[in-house]
């Protein structure tokens, strides 16, 4: 699957956020929130397969 262009913009600044930040605690911060999100992304898509 592609990314639209605005989403690709958002994942290239994420990857720079990262890229750029050397406190352990804000990527640790960032590494659960991201997590998370990914987790509820699973969810929500498994939610509309089964709605199908």
């Amino acid at each position: 699957m592609q990314l639209n262009l605005s989403q690709q913009f958002e994942a290239e600044s994420l990857k720079r956020m990262i890229d750029s930040t050397t406190d352990v605690q804000e990527l640790q911060s960032l590494a659960r929130e991201l997590a998370d999100l990914y987790l509820r992304q699973r969810a929500a898509t498994a939610w509309v397969v089964s709605e199908r």
